[in-house]
């Protein structure tokens, strides 16, 4: 039977030809691969959103003391106000006694400043500042307090939107892997 033409067999899981097999084993890594890569980066993405959770509530916690400071800081600054006004007051109606015991219960934070202004001699020194609340020596700590706050809740917000930045990047790195396994899946 010379003419006979002998039939190609079908290849079996065991006699399949080397590409083929390099094939499937490439694919079969694409694939771990890239599941491995997507579990990587939904972990990572979702890792970093909660940083960017608690980065955000430490800043809005550090807010609120920034503006607790903040209102504390105008609250003596009113009771300086007042006290000065006393004293003006005093001074004008030339009550020395009355003038003497509002200086005595300046605060402590306004009274260098007073000392500084009166120094200058404001009555008959036009180049001195009209009250001591414009002298570099008037500083309220609690104002200083909340202006540190406010500057630490903006690195906070800062830190918040870089780690919102880094959680979009893994979690577009995610739909990627998942657009490789798709691909992969269906060669």
């Amino acid at each position: 039977m010379a003419n006979e033409q002998t039939t190609p067999k079908p290849e079996t899981a065991i006699h399949r030809a080397p590409r083929e097999t390099w094939f499937e084993f490439i694919a079969a890594a694409i694939l771990g691969l890239a599941t491995l890569g997507s579990a990587w980066s939904g972990y990572q993405s979702g890792r970093w959103g909660g940083i960017q959770d608690f980065r955000i509530a430490e800043s809005l916690a550090t807010g609120r003391n920034a503006a607790e400071n903040a209102v504390y800081a105008n609250q003596l600054r009113l009771i300086d106000v007042v006290s000065f006004e006393r004293y003006v007051s005093a001074v004008s109606e030339n009550n020395r006694q009355l003038s003497d015991f509002v200086v005595q219960r300046f605060r402590p934070e306004f009274k260098p400043a007073f000392e500084a202004w009166v120094a200058m001699k404001p009555l008959k020194n036009p180049a001195a500042p009209s009250s001591p609340f414009f002298m570099k020596e008037y500083s309220l700590a609690n104002e200083r307090e909340a202006q540190q706050l406010r500057h630490l809740e903006e690195k906070k917000i800062a830190e918040a939107s870089n780690a919102n930045t880094i959680s979009d990047t893994y979690l577009l790195l995610t739909v990627l892997f998942s657009v490789v396994l798709f691909l992969a899946g269906i060669t």
